[in-house]
């Protein structure tokens, strides 16, 4: 296998594993204390919607940075832990974010808006790698736009088989 090739299957697990696990978890529990604690924004519209609980967050937030423990183990790097909690944290605040521009958008929770459903979560990371100031972000332009496609396909893959095993309501 190519070095160049290597590098990049590493830097995307390093960087993206977390935070795609964070995003993916919440669906593990059913929480009912709603993030926007049923709140209506200025246009009286919901802040989040009633799919965003704080289980869910406490959830993702856990299991993605206990990913990146798990990497800082295996690689004998305890700076992947703190990027795992970064990443996983900024993941699901762009999760929020997307789910807030949905309802601005009057799509209710659970209906699909292409690109934001997939790469909100994704972009949050990437920003925060970015403020944090991690050089391999400023180094490999290309790997996240090499990123940030992987996680469109998988993500709808993942979805599709989310749907078809009933635990998702929605197939998108």
């Amino acid at each position: 296998m190519n070095n160049d090739l290597i590098y990049f299957i590493y830097w995307f697990i390093k960087y993206y594993l977390p935070p795609m696990i964070a995003n993916s978890s919440p669906l593990l529990v059913k929480g009912d204390k709603r993030i926007d604690r049923g709140k209506s924004f200025l246009d009286h519209k919901p802040l989040f919607g009633k799919n965003k609980t704080m289980e869910g967050l406490i959830i993702g937030v856990y299991m993605g940075s206990l990913a990146g423990l798990v990497l800082g183990f295996v690689h004998c790097d305890s700076s992947l832990f703190y990027i795992g909690f970064i990443g996983s944290l900024s993941a699901l605040i762009g999760d929020l974010i997307g789910s807030f521009i949905k309802r601005r958008l009057s799509i209710p929770s659970g209906k699909p808006l292409p690109v934001i459903d997939q790469l909100d979560f994704a972009l949050a990371s990437t920003l925060a790698y970015y403020l944090l100031g991690l050089r391999e972000f400023y180094e490999e332009p290309l790997f996240i736009l090499y990123a940030l496609s992987i996680i469109l396909l998988l993500h709808i893959v993942t979805n599709n088989i989310a749907y078809y095993l009933g635990v998702k309501d929605t197939r998108w």
